[in-house]
């Protein structure tokens, strides 16, 4: 996994302004995104379970970026940053997992497991509430 600081200069990562009110309503945007991937246990398609948990820690980590002031075109950047806020390695690992299961369902057609789906949700449900402590305290 590269460093953060490799998507900076690469330009797949932006200074700009920090952004409370993107960061608030991007955090609130993944809540939402987890509870509907919930939602969607044992109604639809695991894969669709597992694109929106997945996103959902994406928004959790961008609101992070946003709030300090950075602006990613890079999921992986994304990732890569929750290591520099203390997140373990064994989660951002995981995370960047199903994030190369979310592009094989996005763009060549694959699918996923139920059980997939359900780790994916696991996992966000332990990333989220470690995203709502960061921003709170800064």
């Amino acid at each position: 996994m590269k460093d953060f600081s490799f998507f900076l200069l690469k330009g797949e990562v932006k200074k700009q302004s920090p952004d409370k009110n993107l960061s608030d309503a991007t955090y609130k945007e993944s809540l939402d995104r987890i509870e509907l991937a919930k939602h969607l246990l044992g109604k639809e398609k695991s894969k669709y379970i597992l694109e929106n948990a997945y996103e959902a820690m994406r928004e959790a980590a961008d609101a992070i970026l946003y709030k300090e002031g950075y602006k990613s075109y890079s999921h992986e950047a994304s990732i890569v940053y929750l290591l520099k806020k203390g997140f373990s390695e064994r989660d951002v690992f995981e995370l960047d997992r199903f994030r190369r299961i979310r592009n094989d369902i996005k763009y060549y057609g694959k699918d996923c497991e139920e059980k997939e789906s359900r780790d994916a949700i696991t996992l966000a449900e332990r990333i989220i509430p470690k995203v709502k402590e960061i921003l709170r305290k800064q």
